[in-house]
């Protein structure tokens, strides 16, 4: 279900929550790919709900494209390109302030909170945990910034990376020698896959490297709670 958040500035921040039938055992901030929050962002949330897991999944377009509750672009070209147009009209600051604004609703509700993102939501993942007090773990599946983020600054939290030998985005090379010597404390795990392996509904997606990641994303998480 959406429902809505204030930021810090008084603004609306729209959140796409799922709710176990039971207290939650921790919560998830489920950051979004370039496209918003798509069926898919909607279908992991769900997964993790049926683990126990409250999670929100803020509209993280929404400041690029003033719309509160976000919006949702097509997975082409066509989308994509609009998607990084809205990132581009997005200063880092505001990515911040809506992760605050998610992290703060997920603590009203009672819950210890990780945050967990794919592509532009791995890299916020990834500031979220530089950023956000008391977050519980950092999990970001190929974000393009990551090399450039780990270089300025490392989340203090436990930190959890997925990234593909063949991603067409990012500078694998690059990016794992920028991890291991600026943040050696993270796990950082390589597939042998495409960038985007873990969108069901993607042309790269990858199933063996989905489920891989996703078991040790689960195993990761509830180390990271205990």
């Amino acid at each position: 279900m959406q429902t809505f958040c204030t930021m810090a500035d008084g603004r609306s921040l729209g959140l796409w929550v799922t709710k176990p039938s039971h207290p939650p055992r921790a919560g998830l901030m489920i950051l979004h790919e370039a496209f918003g929050v798509t069926p898919h962002i909607q279908r992991v949330c769900a997964a993790y709900t049926a683990q126990g897991y409250l999670c929100a999944a803020p509209a993280m377009l929404m400041v690029g494209s003033g719309r509160p509750e976000g919006v949702v672009l097509p997975q082409n070209k066509e989308g994509l390109d609009e998607g990084r147009k809205l990132i581009m009209a997005t200063p880092i600051p505001a990515w911040v302030a809506m992760m605050q604004a998610t992290h703060d609703w997920l603590t009203a509700q009672g819950v210890a909170s990780a945050a967990l993102g794919y592509c532009w939501g791995g890299s916020c993942a990834y500031l979220a945990g530089v950023h956000l007090k008391g977050l519980k773990a950092s999990v970001a599946y190929y974000g393009g910034m990551l090399g450039e983020l780990a270089a300025q600054a490392q989340p203090a939290c436990p930190t959890l990376i997925h990234l593909a030998t063949a991603d067409r985005y990012i500078p694998i090379k690059e990016t794992c020698q920028a991890l291991a010597h600026h943040h050696p404390a993270a796990t950082v795990h390589v597939y042998e896959a495409d960038h985007g392996f873990n969108r069901d509904d993607g042309k790269a997606f990858d199933a063996a490297a989905s489920l891989l990641a996703r078991q040790r994303t689960d195993d990761f998480l509830t180390k990271a709670f205990q």
